[in-house]
């Protein structure tokens, strides 16, 4: 039980799902295999005025190095993304592309999943890559939604049968997180801003994926039911980085993922997972 394993290590009350221990165990299988497979390279394309995807590639940069996988971070004027990405299809030397989001003004993300070759599609935004996990195919998936997953699994917790809810509907998370959710047998609700039962379908859920980027949207004190609260939600308060989830008062009820050091911590590792296996198809 995960919550047994947890109290004998700690002796707390609840657990912490801490995300750095499986990224670090990830970093060392994936340095084999890279070391087995040999030289590939991954770009990262970013438009100057989006510093959040900056600083999330350059933290990927540095996991890519100690792996040994070639990563170029581009950092391009808006207007230049589509052309770039057509090059960047076109570059035989060119294994994997990572595209930073939201995209400029006046591109959609269907211009881009349209555009972006899915054999070089590392996040799973391309329409060929995304559809296949509604078949239960999971050879390239988004990297949260599967962070998300990993992280649990790798603390002993089944899925199968749980009552999941996840609040959010994008589709870079909530979307592709609720099929791959499926396909582990879980029964999974959907909540987003216009959900009128919010409270209601919390307290009725064993496990929540929050990913609303609103800091403290979900406080343990207001928790009565035992639960695990997977938290996506990464915000800046007052230059301290918080998630949506608020541990305000301990709760033996609650166990959860840390942020940062959570989720977070093994996203940037599940990209290059996705780099390693794109390579190989080429």
């Amino acid at each position: 039980m995960v919550q047994d394993y947890f109290n004998l290590q700690t002796g707390l009350p609840f657990m912490i799902l801490d995300g750095k221990p499986i990224a670090k165990e990830m970093l060392e299988e994936l340095r084999k295999s890279v070391s087995e497979f040999g030289k590939l390279t991954m770009v990262s394309v970013a438009y100057e005025e989006d510093q959040e995807s900056i600083v999330y590639f350059n933290s990927i940069k540095k996991n890519a190095e100690k792996v040994g996988i070639n990563f170029v971070p581009l950092v391009i004027k808006g207007e230049e993304l589509m052309n770039i990405i057509a090059k960047l299809n076109d570059d035989s030397a060119v294994n994997s592309v990572i595209v930073g989001r939201p995209f400029p003004k006046g591109i959609k993300n269907e211009m881009v999943s349209e555009a972006l070759d899915p054999d070089k599609d590392a996040d799973c935004i391309t329409y060929q890559n995304m559809g296949q996990l509604y078949f239960g195919v999971e050879r390239i998936t988004p990297a949260t939604p599967r962070a998300s997953i990993d992280i649990l699994k790798y603390y002993g917790v089944d899925l199968k049968g749980k009552s999941i809810l996840v609040i959010n509907r994008s589709v870079t998370v909530g979307r592709p997180l609720s099929q791959m959710l499926l396909n582990r047998d879980a029964t999974v609700t959907i909540a987003h801003s216009k959900t009128r039962n919010i409270e209601e379908l919390i307290e009725s859920s064993d496990v929540v994926f929050l990913a609303v980027a609103k800091a403290g949207f979900l406080k343990a004190s207001t928790i009565k039911s035992k639960k695990i609260v997977v938290d996506i939600g990464i915000n800046v308060v007052e230059g301290k980085v918080m998630g949506d989830f608020e541990m305000d008062a301990e709760n033996h009820l609650v166990d959860y993922t840390p942020v940062p050091g959570g989720v977070g911590a093994v996203t940037s590792v599940e990209i290059l997972k996705n780099a390693l296996e794109l390579a190989k198809c080429q």
